[in-house]
């Protein structure tokens, strides 16, 4: 028998992970008069439910970024915050692609540890509705702020958000240890790398939106070589210096770079250098 609910830790006073089966990590941050939901998951468990167990407060939801492991529970919401570069992607996420994500980690040994299926992923009757936000915005709960940071690359709509109180960095999958450069060019992923390496003054602690990936019930932060090593790896590709390798990837073929604790995989139409964008200076 596997974990039949979510899996949710207390990872500092007031804020919550919520491991959505492997698939996805949520997190609810409560302040002293409302509360801030993180990412929306797949849409496998009744989140609106699993945050009731958490907290009375209102609260807001926004996403980190558009894919369908972090908006795909959108549906059971009425408001979501999300960057205006990301609201089509989340739009268009089918049930169908869905589960097929669920299913994909699921036979990575995330069926070994949690108890569910394919059927377990919700069919959406509407969508929220949207509301944009960028650089500088914060979400206000009281005895507790957290502040936006458009942090592109991964996706083009990309955000990550800043508690400074509590001196926690929410980094979605702007930056982590297997970072996908699907939304933009490498040297747009290498500024945000470098954006979020500037705030590391205010954090001590940095959780990304995969922490307990698949079968791995794990509630640890970042190592704190993952931006510098993001970093490098960025720069050895623009070089060509990087040692690149295949693999194949949602039913394709893309490639990787691995350097310290990270890796960045990225597809043979990711440009190096979006259209418009200044060149990064490498010398």
């Amino acid at each position: 028998m596997g974990i039949k609910t979510p899996y949710i830790s207390e990872i500092a006073p007031d804020t919550y992970a919520i491991n959505e089966f492997g698939l996805n990590a949520m997190f609810l941050c409560v302040g002293s008069e409302r509360a801030l939901l993180i990412d929306t998951g797949t849409g496998v468990c009744d989140l609106k439910a699993e945050v009731a167990k958490l907290t009375d407060k209102p609260y807001d939801v926004v996403l980190t970024h558009g894919h369908l492991d972090h908006a795909g529970g959108i549906g059971i919401f009425d408001k979501v915050y999300i960057h205006e570069r990301d609201i089509e992607m989340a739009k268009n996420l089918t049930r169908e692609q869905r589960q097929h994500y669920a299913d994909t980690l699921g036979k990575m040994r995330g069926y070994t540890v949690y108890d569910y299926t394919t059927d377990d992923v919700w069919e959406w009757e509407k969508l929220p509705e949207f509301v944009t936000i960028d650089e500088g915005y914060v979400f206000d709960l009281g005895d507790r702020q957290l502040e936006v940071f458009f942090t592109p690359g991964h996706t083009a709509g990309s955000i990550t958000l800043l508690d400074r109180k509590n001196r926690i960095h929410f980094s979605g999958d702007a930056c982590n240890g297997n970072t996908l450069c699907l939304g933009a060019s490498i040297t747009t992923l290498l500024r945000s790398a470098e954006k979020i390496k500037a705030l590391e003054p205010e954090f001590d602690q940095d959780f990304n939106g995969h922490i307990g990936y698949a079968g791995i019930p794990t509630c640890f932060s970042q190592k704190k070589t993952i931006r510098d090593d993001v970093i490098t790896i960025c720069k050895q590709i623009l070089k060509g210096e990087a040692e690149v390798s295949e693999q194949a990837f949602l039913g394709g073929v893309s490639y990787g770079v691995n350097y310290g604790n990270a890796r960045v995989v990225f597809n043979k139409n990711t440009p190096m250098v979006s259209e418009g964008e200044e060149p990064y200076p490498l010398d």
